[in-house]
């Protein structure tokens, strides 16, 4: 069993324009609204391999009706703390600048609120469960909040799956969790590289020494998506770097969210790591050729994993 947990979920809206007008007037079309969240794309994307898993977090009013609705039809299951605040939208422009996101910040989260979700996760953790812990966190969160579930749910005999960035992925790697996968904007924050890299060499070079030493610190698995660079994996035997796939991107919001579902099943599936690194790349690359924050599909998938 997979468990999500999505503290800052929301609606995802995308649009295109012909041009994008800096203090002016902005046409959208081709509008679509998508339920999403790190986390929730996570769920989503596990829905598509038929991998059983649950929705957790924080949502609230009507968009946040909205979110357990699409999840509902899509036969996920959830178990999401009601909050007093409303549920974020997002809004995601494409123009010939590529992609504009608008991200708002989110509710602010009560005390009481998050107590909530420490409760019911803990009624959730089970020995071998394995959790995902996804993307930011509204205010009223503390930094340390992923770190204390990591610890949580290691004493209850889960394994975690850390996906996140700034404060709150430098706090729960200090917890060790079984599982991460940084990009490479977070993997700088997270050492404090400031540097900008001169060419794709350097930037690999730099992901797969960072990537072995957080394995050396007792992190079982990590992943860091590069974009167009691909991406490197290691573990206690491995290090590799692996090239994107050549595909026609239509948008890249959530193909990281897909590679980390990817990961997560097979490694709750037991796959070798070479499995492990064809999926993740597959199902990522698949993310991409869909409209919006849509899930990859099966598909797409499929043929994704015959090209190798």
């Amino acid at each position: 069993m997979i468990i999500t947990v999505t503290m800052n979920p929301a609606i995802d809206k995308t649009a295109e324009v012909d041009e994008l007008v800096i203090g002016g007037v902005n046409r959208l079309k081709n509008i679509r609204i998508d339920e999403g969240g790190k986390g929730i794309n996570v769920s989503k994307t596990l829905r598509v391999l038929n991998k059983p898993n649950m929705a957790m977090g924080f949502i609230g009013g009507n968009l946040g009706d909205t979110v357990r609705t699409k999840l509902q039809k899509q036969m996920i299951m959830a178990d999401f703390v009601a909050i007093a605040g409303e549920t974020r939208c997002n809004l995601k422009v494409h123009s010939e600048f590529g992609m504009t996101e608008f991200n708002e910040p989110g509710p602010n989260i009560t005390p009481g609120e998050l107590q909530d979700l420490f409760g019911r996760i803990t009624r959730h953790a089970k020995s071998g469960t394995l959790f995902v812990l996804s993307g930011s966190a509204p205010a009223g969160v503390p930094d340390d909040t992923y770190k204390k579930m990591t610890e949580l749910l290691h004493q209850c005999g889960c394994k975690v799956f850390l996906d996140t960035s700034g404060a709150l992925l430098r706090s729960g790697v200090e917890a060790v969790p079984d599982y991460v996968k940084p990009n490479l904007k977070e993997l700088m924050e997270l050492y404090g590289v400031k540097t900008k890299f001169e060419t794709s060499e350097e930037i690999i070079e730099f992901a797969k020494e960072k990537a072995k030493d957080l394995n050396s610190k007792g992190i079982k698995f990590v992943a860091v998506s590069l974009g167009s660079d691909g991406a490197v994996f290691c573990d206690s035997y491995d290090n590799i770097h692996v090239p994107a796939k050549k595909i026609e991107v239509k948008s890249r919001v959530g193909a990281g969210d897909a590679m980390t579902a990817a990961i997560a099943y097979c490694l709750d599936s037991n796959m070798y790591f070479r499995d492990i690194v064809r999926y993740a790349m597959a199902v990522s690359a698949a993310a991409c050729m869909t409209e919006g924050s849509q899930s990859p599909t099966k598909e797409t998938i499929v043929q994704l994993l015959r090209q190798e």
